[in-house]
């Protein structure tokens, strides 16, 4: 089997392959201008013939017309912002070079002949060739170094100074949006049964006209544009998207809610790198995996967090929910689940999703999984969590029997379990007894249970029990 390479281990070989490259550029550029040096010392002593003045004048006129040569390479070599001011400038330097070459040629020659010790022209001709050779010299050291290293470091400070001032023209422009959010935004996040719950539809629809207002918008729009720009962006900022996003979750149509689920995931990851350990952020990291149907991706996070000691509460009846989606996790889900109930009291969620859990094990038949291998027990707890159950929800045995025995649901063995549909079957009324006879019978009370109620499901970052198995997980 092929051997597989790290990333970021491919990733730190470039860049040492980059730097080693560099080094090797610096090395040969050094290596080159101190022969250049070692080579000039050699000939002003040659060409002096041991005289101190004619090796002082020699090395003089080598030097000027070198660093004349350098500015005129500097110029040259200016480029970007440059072009604005060090460009004009070369345009001058150009023009009056042009001027002084045409004009003052006489001029020219009579500063070279002031480095001569014998005024002859062979002494001329070997000033001139110096200075036309150190000027030639001196402008491709100026333009090489700056092409090779002080224009890239330049651009990189440069593209560092832009960074940070677009990073305060950025924060002023996502201030200014932030202080427009409706207050349902700023706070803490609303109550998600004010979505969920039909009574409430009134606030419900208000809650989705700030989430998808204009002022909403702009402020996602310049948050995630100096995202984009790498600019700088407070970790508050990054906060409010992500709770933005989540809570549009439950907006949207329900075949939008997965694309609308990773939108919000992405921002919450983000928001997580600031502060990994932010629980509300963490929980509602799970809750979007789940809208994805990456319950074993929800699971993993929330049996890590249960962990932690500031966890809260709802997070074992989370797993004690998502885990009937989990295949031979049913010991599991029932475990969290009487964790739960042990810690706030008896709840009607969790006793349904322990009943789902028991009677995934018993339709799985002998041997499902540790703890529950035997069928009889498993299904004799099935109904007895359920009786429980039903007897805080009563009018929810119509959902159980249309909904929870189909084909693939938890109780889809018990389709036909006499003593399964005895609890979830409609109870017919009991008329009303007739008025006492003057004997004294006694008279008879109505039993008759209404059904067809669905409980909703709220909202796990509001703090309120998620976990009524509405759709309990297939086999």
């Amino acid at each position: 089997m092929p051997s597989q390479s790290d990333p970021t281990d491919r990733n730190k070989n470039k860049k040492t392959n980059g730097t080693k490259k560099g080094d090797a550029k610096q090395d040969v550029f050094i290596t080159t201008w101190l022969g250049v040096g070692v080579a000039s010392v050699v000939w002003w002593a040659a060409q002096s013939h041991g005289d101190r003045w004619r090796f002082a004048l020699s090395a003089a006129i080598s030097i000027a017309a070198f660093m004349v040569g350098s500015l005129v390479g500097f110029l040259f070599s200016s480029h970007g912002e440059e072009t604005d001011t060090i460009g004009k400038v070369r345009d001058w330097v150009i023009g009056g070079i042009t001027t002084l070459t045409i004009a003052k040629a006489g001029s020219i020659k009579a500063t070279i002949m002031n480095f001569e010790v014998v005024k002859d022209d062979r002494e001329f001709a070997i000033a001139f060739g110096a200075a036309v050779a150190y000027f030639a010299l001196g402008f491709a050291f100026m333009y090489f170094l700056r092409e090779l290293y002080l224009n890239p470091l330049l651009a990189e400070r440069r593209r560092e100074r832009g960074i940070i001032e677009g990073t305060r023209q950025v924060d002023q422009v996502v201030k200014s949006s932030y202080a427009k959010l409706p207050p349902s935004i700023l706070a803490q996040g609303p109550d998600v049964n004010d979505i969920s719950n039909p009574e409430k539809k009134e606030a419900a629809n208000k809650l989705r006209d700030d989430f998808f207002s204009h002022d909403v918008d702009a402020f996602i729009e310049q948050v995630t544009n100096s995202v984009d720009q790498c600019a700088g962006v407070d970790w508050d900022d990054v906060t409010k998207v992500a709770n933005i996003e989540y809570y549009r979750t439950y907006f949207v149509e329900k075949n939008e809610k997965p694309a609308q689920a990773k939108l919000a995931i992405e921002w919450i990851q983000r928001a997580l790198l600031f502060n990994p350990h932010n629980v509300d952020l963490i929980t509602k990291y799970a809750d979007m995996l789940t809208v994805t149907q990456d319950y074993t991706g929800a699971i993993g996070i929330l049996e890590r967090l249960v962990r932690q000691p500031d966890a809260p509460l709802m997070v074992r009846q989370w797993l004690g929910y998502f885990l009937l989606y989990v295949p031979h996790r049913a010991a599991d889900a029932i475990r969290y689940s009487n964790e739960y109930r042990q810690l706030v009291g008896e709840d009607a969620d969790s006793l349904f999703n322990i009943a789902c859990a028991y009677a995934q094990a018993y339709c799985e038949g002998a041997g499902a999984e540790p703890g529950l291998e035997d069928p009889a027990p498993n299904h004799a707890s099935a109904l007895e969590y359920l009786k429980l159950a039903l007897q805080k929800e009563p009018d929810y045995a119509s959902n159980v029997l249309n909904n929870w025995a189909k084909p693939g649901e938890s109780f889809a063995c018990f389709a036909q379990d006499p003593e399964f549909l005895a609890l979830v079957s409609p109870k017919p009324a009991t008329p009303a007894p007739s008025p006492a006879a003057p004997s004294g019978g006694p008279a008879t009370s109505p039993s008759a249970a209404p059904a067809g109620r669905v409980p909703t499901t709220p909202d796990p970052a509001a703090g309120t029990p998620k976990g009524t198995p509405d759709d309990p997980s297939k086999r």
